[in-house]
């Protein structure tokens, strides 16, 4: 438009005059609108991408409280963490462990289960009633086993619960009640899925206790145990249980891996998808390490990314229980493109198929460069069964 003025000026063999200027300052005006119309959005997507984050979660995702008050780099308190190690006996633990196994070769199941090719994705099914770093999070989940079943059904790798009333809803009879389902698969195929006991393990005889109870591997957190990591990951290996070490840094991922770690756990919950993305690209692939993603799969597309950037193995807990047992108020439909069918969601009945689809969504062959990931069909998202769901 600059141009198209003085162009007017030359052919008129004129100074600058009014009509020119105002032709001149329209032009500019006019093309600030264009830019703020067809750009704007893009440039309000970029500085909403760059913005800072709190502890690492995407821009628009909001923090919980509980969350604000955990230390930096893990999902506990303090208080929480105090409070459990009261008690807590300094020895004996390891030597009972061995005499447990009885000299019992480690088999490496949960090991060699999450261990993928490169371009595929394990999936562990993780089941809790409730979460401290979601208030808002809850299901009326009446059988943990059944759950468990459900997942062996959809494919899904393993299984983790969290052996934790107070926090998370589920207890040692959970897990005890899990093993006892899953071992029923045993003689099939696919067999049973080796489980994952989860909570805050501070103490040798928690070790044992969960290796007792049947747990295939154990969740130890780097940042609380610190210098006591190594000696927690041999009681594991005297009980028989391979130990997933929970990291959110990459010099807690160093120490783990000194310590003895085989499985490293980065916290997607509270790192976010696109921190763990970078952590996992920033490290690289290391000898007889397997890294998995634990948590903050928010979308079937987070699976993706994941895999994509060379993790092995994913943990989704809210959405695979949510697509389970459904949200308050949820209205889901039972089938037909007409919507026919459609009915309000118990909450306290397991919906398999609705599982079935997003545990396929999750390791569909699939990119978001191709394909849509919005939770709004199934359909786009790889899966076999088309259901549709809405939260009035």
């Amino acid at each position: 438009f600059l141009a198209q003025g003085c162009f007017y000026q030359t052919m008129a063999g004129t100074n600058w005059g009014l009509r020119n200027l105002l032709l001149v300052v329209c032009g500019v005006v006019f093309q600030a609108s264009l830019s703020t119309a067809f750009l704007g959005p893009f440039a309000g997507l970029h500085r909403a991408a760059k913005a800072p984050t709190t502890l690492g979660l995407r821009p628009g995702t909001r923090t919980a409280n509980w969350c604000m008050q955990a230390t930096a780099t893990t999902r506990w308190t303090s208080d929480v963490i105090a409070k459990r190690k009261e008690g807590v006996s300094s020895g004996g633990a390891e030597e009972d462990a061995d005499s447990k196994a009885g000299g019992k070769k480690k088999l490496q199941k949960f090991f060699k289960t999450i261990k993928k090719p490169k371009g595929t994705v394990a999936i562990v099914g993780e089941i809790k009633r409730k979460d401290p770093t979601d208030p808002e999070f809850a299901v009326n989940m009446p059988d943990a086993a059944e759950c468990s079943k459900a997942f062996h059904d959809c494919k899904i790798a393993a299984v983790a619960v969290w052996v934790d009333e107070e926090l998370y809803g589920c207890s040692m009879q959970d897990l005890k009640a899990i093993v006892t389902a899953q071992a029923s698969f045993k003689g099939e195929f696919p067999g049973p899925c080796p489980v994952l006991a989860c909570g805050l393990f501070v103490g040798q005889e928690h070790v044992v206790q969960v290796a007792e109870a049947g747990a295939a591997a154990v969740l130890l957190s780097a940042a609380v145990l610190d210098d006591e990591l190594e000696s927690m990951i041999e009681c594991g290996k005297g009980a028989g249980v391979e130990s997933v070490v929970l990291c959110s840094s990459e010099a807690e991922v160093d120490s783990a891996v000194a310590a003895g770690a085989t499985i490293v756990a980065l916290d997607g919950k509270l790192l976010g998808v696109n921190t763990t993305i970078e952590m996992i690209e920033s490290m690289g692939t290391k000898d007889g390490v397997v890294v998995m993603s634990f948590g903050g799969v928010t979308d079937i597309s987070d699976a993706w990314r994941l895999r994509d950037a060379g993790c092995n193995c994913a943990l989704v807990g809210s959405e695979l229980m949510y697509a389970a047992y459904g949200k308050e108020g949820e209205v889901r439909q039972g089938g037909g493109k007409d919507g026919t069918g459609a009915s309000l969601v118990r909450g306290d009945v397991l919906q398999l198929n609705d599982v079935k689809a997003y545990a396929r969504g999750l390791m569909a062959k699939a990119s978001i460069k191709y394909a849509s990931s919005s939770l709004n069909s199934f359909k786009e998202q790889g899966a076999g069964f088309k259901r549709h769901y809405t939260v009035d």
